[in-house]
């Protein structure tokens, strides 16, 4: 396979380059690009093409996995449900903090996967919180005080 055959992950195919004063088609370099650039083919040494890391493997992401955690102002929801169902499992989103839902008391709000968690603004339209957590991570809801705040 020449340099002009390859086709990376992108779908691009490598520009030819020649170092000053070789001719087209001449065995290409093998040693890493100087500091003026120059095509790079790797030599597939003792770590290969992947250039893996050695060393210690990283355990801390097993022990310690992420929490992806999502904060949004909506200014209404309800109109958004299929929006936000779509961007909450593509993005693997575990916790999503919602203000200016906009819903009213009685009316029922659910996304498939979450529990819902809300505060309705009672006696206007406008206003509201809720928060969405996934149904595998333990959550409850503590006592509320909602004297003035939301």
């Amino acid at each position: 396979m020449t340099l002009g055959d390859r086709i990376d992950s992108n779908g691009a195919r490598p520009v030819r380059i020649h170092q000053a004063g070789a001719a087209p088609g001449s065995a290409s370099r093998r040693s890493p690009p100087s500091a003026t650039g120059g095509p790079f083919i790797s030599s597939c040494g003792a770590r290969g093409r992947e250039r893996k890391a050695t060393g210690r493997k990283n355990s801390r992401a097993k022990n310690n996995p992420t929490i992806n955690i999502m904060h949004w102002n909506a200014e209404g929801v309800s109109n958004k449900k299929e929006e936000l169902e779509h961007f909450l499992y593509e993005n693997s989103i575990n916790i999503c903090c919602i203000q200016e839902t906009h819903l009213q008391e009685g009316k029922p709000f659910k996304i498939r996967g979450y529990q819902v968690f809300r505060s309705d603004r009672q006696g206007r339209k406008k206003g509201g919180v809720m928060t969405l957590v996934r149904n595998n991570i333990n959550a409850s809801e503590t006592n509320r005080y909602m004297e003035e705040a939301e």
